[in-house]
């Protein structure tokens, strides 16, 4: 396929490989500014019909890592078998959300996450900033008098340039305990990472001036707490908001993953072309005098566009462009990344006093399979409506970076042994009526140290004609990714734009 791109009707085109969250949100990005770029086409350097779209997935199915089920037909309406929420307090989801007709839904505030210790399931602290205290008392349920005495004696480090490791940092001003304890299942669970390995700056950059500036931490949290400033990565999982608080996290009934087809629809009503099993092979890259058009090849041939953007894991984006654009898919690979799995189980009979709580979280060093679980029909009040009584939905998220024994278990070995860890967390014995595992292969990107500098190298390395998207760019939450889809879909419109103005006064 080659539209002619020097004809006088051409009206520009962008293909858009990779069908998530991040594809789907540039796509529809790119076609609803047509009309605030149409009403001054002079300036702006677009034609007034706007761009055409063509969306690749190579999946039967669009979404990626929002996906749902049925729980083997327990539940027709569907619930999350990946991301289950996006944080409410950035605003990009719900801004998505209402431009899509969707009505957000929030988690009971009648439950608390908890954390596994070895007195058994202690509630996680408040007052704290992922984990890091103000005040070192607040940590006495789950940390030994020794580890919360250790916190409270912070050792100052010198200044240091730059990004540092989160966990490295946070040991040796607070010490191991409350990393390995506390700092590292709620930062390192978010990537299916180790804390001690992960870039502070990605993670809790509120702490970052502590680190660059040698002054305290404790001091630092006290402050960004009493501003009620947030930082950009994860909450808690499971937490919600109370006493008077605006909720942490947001979804939809029936699963956050209902996004998906509410963006299919409207991108299909605004013209998009959508090739769901349509895998892309190659991309040519362009030039930068316009004398040469990017182009991707599928099964098909060659097919070229005005722009290609990459929508795709890092490691999928890296294997594209390796003849293209050689540099970028070098510092693509850099990348790295971790499998997890979900394990969704029906019981009954789980009562629902002996069941509280939205979830628990494990620290790594206790060496167990499962590192987090969440009792969905708890955190979640329209899934526990559409249950019958004395039934429950919980989930068990295992994988972390390194850990690859579990994907070595079938499905039916790795239900057991979850379930087992499960029933001696919390004691319950209930009976398993479903249970399923979805695993997730490469899914979740780590952030070392440093990478808001390899991100923003990325995004200035690309050759001509060729964008990024992507959770492994500035964040892997859905707010991020829609924030770097719609910049994604500023720079290619302004990129057609400086083409069609060159084009003119040629």
């Amino acid at each position: 396929m080659d539209r002619t791109a020097d004809s006088p009707e051409h009206v520009p085109s962008v293909a858009v490989v990779g069908g998530g969250i991040s594809g789907l949100t540039t796509a529809l990005r790119l076609l609803t500014a047509r009309d605030s770029a149409s009403q001054d086409s002079a300036s702006q350097g677009l034609a007034p019909a706007g761009v055409q779209v063509t969306v690749y997935e190579s999946a039967p199915r669009l979404g990626g890592c929002l996906s749902r089920t049925e729980l083997g037909g327990l539940l027709p309406g569907g619930a999350d078998e990946g991301a289950e929420a996006s944080l409410h307090r950035r605003p990009e989801t719900r801004e998505l959300m209402e431009e899509l007709g969707l009505t957000p839904v929030h988690p009971s505030t009648a439950h608390g996450s908890r954390i596994l210790t070895d007195h058994g399931l202690r509630a996680i602290p408040r007052g704290t900033l992922m984990g890091v205290p103000g005040d070192p008392r607040a940590l006495a349920e789950v940390l030994s008098p020794e580890g919360v005495a250790r916190v409270a004696e912070e050792t100052l480090t010198p200044p240091q340039d730059g990004d540092v490791s989160c966990g490295g940092f946070l040991a040796s001003r607070l010490g191991d305990e409350v990393v390995d304890t506390l700092i590292d299942p709620l930062i390192g669970g978010v990537y299916a990472g180790r804390c001690r390995e992960l870039s502070l700056a990605a993670t809790v950059p509120a702490l970052l001036p502590a680190a660059q500036q040698g002054t305290p931490v404790l001091e630092t949290v006290r402050e960004v707490l009493a501003s009620r400033a947030q930082t950009q990565g994860a909450s808690i999982p499971g937490a919600s908001g109370g006493n008077g608080q605006p909720p942490v996290f947001c979804s939809l009934r029936g699963g956050i993953s209902g996004l998906i087809p509410a963006l299919a629809d409207r991108l299909t009503a605004l013209g998009a072309c959508i090739r769901t099993g349509t895998g892309v092979r190659e991309i040519r890259a362009g030039r930068p005098s316009g004398e040469a058009r990017p182009a991707v090849r599928t099964q098909a041939g060659w097919e070229q566009y005005d722009h290609v953007v990459l929508a795709v894991p890092a490691w999928a984006a890296a294997g594209l462009l390796r003849e293209a654009d050689p540099r970028t898919a070098e510092l693509l690979s850099g990348i790295g990344y971790a499998s997890s799995a979900v394990i969704t189980a029906v019981l009954d009979d789980a009562g629902t006093d002996a069941l509280s709580g939205s979830g628990y979280l494990v620290p790594p060093v206790r060496g167990s399979l499962v590192k987090a679980s969440t009792f969905s029909s708890n955190k979640w009040p329209w899934l526990a409506a559409e249950l019958p009584a004395g039934r429950h939905v919980v989930r068990m998220s295992v994988g972390r970076l390194g850990d690859t024994a579990w994907q070595q278990c079938d499905d039916a070995a790795l239900i057991e042994a979850a379930l087992a860890e499960w029933r001696e967390a919390t004691g319950q014995e209930a009976a398993v009526v479903h249970a399923e595992v979805r695993r997730w292969e490469r899914a979740l990107p780590q952030y070392a140290p440093g990478h808001a500098e390899l991100a923003a190298a990325l995004t200035a390395s690309t050759s001509a004609g060729l964008s990024l998207a992507g959770s492994y760019l500035e964040g892997v939450g859905i707010p991020a990714c829609i924030s770097r889809a719609r910049a994604t879909a500023q720079r290619v419109l302004a990129d057609l734009s400086s083409t069609i103005l060159t084009k003119e006064h040629a």
